[in-house]
């Protein structure tokens, strides 16, 4: 049950329970000195009574009490150790499990999830489990085992007296059972909106320098804090429906104490107890309702965390690409074949029966206004969506059938979006190949034209340019960007706007050094700028989602209105 609901593997589904076991022995071992008072009580009593000496022999129960305090303290240690180790490991585990399967899913589930989102999940969430896990779960279960043995102890000893014992307990666990439907759905409201203040201040904190220039800044301050200030109400709120359940439980079980009072002097004038049975209910119900209480406030954090365990499950339950074919091909043409594509299921298709070859050797330009399907046929290619219809295939090979991550050992990538580290320009290049030596990097920078701003750093390729590069320019990071894609020195080769945010001399050695990576390679690229396609073997030109043309640009020039209509647009 553990594992379903928190997704927790086995070997700490073990050490939990036996952390649980361990604690329960502890606690019930707790109660043995409760049973040396009584024995000395009725001992008392019965010397009082019948006018007899009082006579004890210290010495045992200071070796019982010696012994006991011994079990206690290693029953203890035991289960410290196996509970906080094993939710240590178990967290980092969980943690890598998320971060791995997040490795495995297909672009357009990481598109619907923004990053505060998922980050909260990876950090936040499993916080919340680790805690569980750590102090909660292991102290709940422990309650119950150690309470339910009591129980069935005091059964031998008089069953009227704890059955009355018992009679509040369904209540109790009634009361608690409606935390989660009294307060789950504010719960999950609540979450939302904190994921929604997180990626207010994520947003404030990445456009601060707009916000400033702008003037705005006081104004989404002041948006930050109206959402902060409505999230108040709403934890209240939570905490008061929370707290009714809990403290109705709570109470409940403090008005047992009260009914074994009562009904134990009613047994006790009829003579059917004795005064040292009374006494021992009455401190035995006592330890049973206490620890009781905090088992009901640990039941209530559990339920409380079932919105982080169903928030990693959705996660680690999504549907990974499949295929676990190895790409095994002769050549690396790339076919796309009557290839239908929409984002989300059920909305608007973006590419409409798509179909072009991309031979191997040549380059293939993709070309058209914004939003007519470039970057997503990009995209597809690399297998970083599924096609929703039709096939793209790989010198011949279906790549819905390859493993993603065989697939994409054949491809260098270079976006509009650069993703750079918070390392050297050396090891952002190294990314491309891990076994490339330092004389490689240095040739892959040259040839993408770098050279020219990494001599001008203070540590030259080993200097570190900060989160996503943002020490350095937009063209200085695209360049990176494309000696990266040098270095992996792959058999295809895709280029979305490779030149976009660099200068017209620097644009000029970049192609040169992108002609050079090409030769007998695939080559699929976008750009804007028709001038610099205009030698290409082959031109693709979509709208809307259609190939409208395809063929040379002298063909195109002829055959194709809408491909003609930009060129000479971009002429002027």
């Amino acid at each position: 049950m553990l594992r379903k609901m928190y997704n927790f593997s086995k070997p700490i589904e073990n050490a939990i329970m036996k952390a649980s076991a361990l604690l329960g022995l502890f606690q019930f071992v707790c109660i043995l000195p409760l049973i040396l008072l009584v024995d000395i009580f009725d001992k008392m009593y019965k010397s009082y009574v019948l006018g007899e000496a009082f006579n004890v022999n210290i010495s045992v129960y200071m070796i019982t009490g010696t012994v006991l305090i011994l079990l206690l303290f290693i029953c203890y240690k035991k289960m410290y150790r196996i509970k906080y180790i094993s939710a240590a490991s178990e967290n980092l585990n969980m943690r890598m499990s998320i971060m791995d399967k997040l490795r495995k899913l297909p672009q357009s589930y990481l598109s619907k999830h923004d990053l505060s989102d998922l980050t909260s999940t990876v950090m936040d969430d499993m916080g919340i489990i680790e805690g569980v896990l750590a102090n909660q779960l292991t102290e709940m279960i422990g309650g119950f085992i150690s309470i339910a043995a009591v129980l069935t102890v005091m059964f031998f000893v008089n069953v009227r007296m704890t059955l009355v014992l018992c009679v509040v307990l369904p209540l109790a666990a009634f009361a608690m059972g409606m935390s989660d439907k009294v307060s789950g759905k504010t719960h999950l409201k609540n979450r939302k909106i904190k994921l929604t203040i997180s990626d207010l201040i994520q947003e404030y904190l990445e456009n601060i320098t707009v916000l400033k220039t702008s003037g705005s800044i006081n104004e989404y301050q002041t948006k930050i804090k109206r959402t902060l200030n409505g999230l108040i109400p709403r934890l209240v709120l939570f905490e008061f429906l929370a707290g009714i359940c809990v403290s109705t439980a709570y109470n409940l079980l403090r008005f047992g104490i009260g009914i074994v009072a009562v009904y134990g002097i009613g047994l006790l004038v009829k003579g059917d107890i004795s005064v040292t049975t009374y006494v021992a209910y009455m401190l035995l119900s006592v330890w049973i309702y206490e620890p009781l209480s905090y088992t009901c406030e640990h039941l209530g954090a559990v339920i409380a965390s079932k919105v982080a365990a169903v928030r990693i499950k959705d996660i680690m339950d999504a549907k990974e690409q499949t295929g676990d074919e190895d790409i095994n091909v002769s050549n690396y043409d790339i076919v796309f074949d009557k290839v239908d594509f929409a984002y989300d299921e059920g909305s608007e298709t973006v590419l409409n029966n798509v179909s072009f070859m991309a031979k191997q050797g040549e380059y293939t330009a993709l070309v058209g206004a914004s939003g007519s399907g470039k970057s997503t046929v990009c995209r597809l290619a690399a297998r970083l969506w599924d096609v929703n219809k039709g096939t793209v295939t790989i010198g011949g090979q279906d790549i819905s059938k390859v493993a993603p991550e065989n697939l994409f050992k054949v491809f260098s990538i270079v976006f509009q979006d650069v993703t750079l580290f918070n390392d050297t320009i050396y090891n952002n290049i190294l990314i491309g190949n891990k076994n490339a030596t330092r004389e490689q990097v240095l040739k892959a920078a040259e040839d993408a034209m770098c050279l020219s701003f990494i001599e001008k750093l203070p540590e030259g390729i080993d200097t570190v340019i900060g989160e996503n590069g943002h020490t350095l320019s937009g063209g200085e990071r695209q360049r990176l960007s494309i000696a990266r894609a040098l270095l992996k020195d792959a058999p295809i080769v895709l280029l979305d706007e490779s030149t976009a945010s660099v200068d017209p001399e620097t644009e000029t050695g970049i192609q040169e050094a992108i002609e050079r990576l090409a030769k007998g390679r695939t080559v699929l690229m976008i750009a804007h700028r028709l001038r610099s396609i205009v030698n290409c073997n082959r031109i693709v030109v979509l709208d809307e989602g259609r190939v409208i043309g395809n063929g040379t640009h002298e063909e195109l020039m002829k055959e194709c209105s809408e491909y003609k209509k930009l060129y000479e647009l971009q002429c002027e």
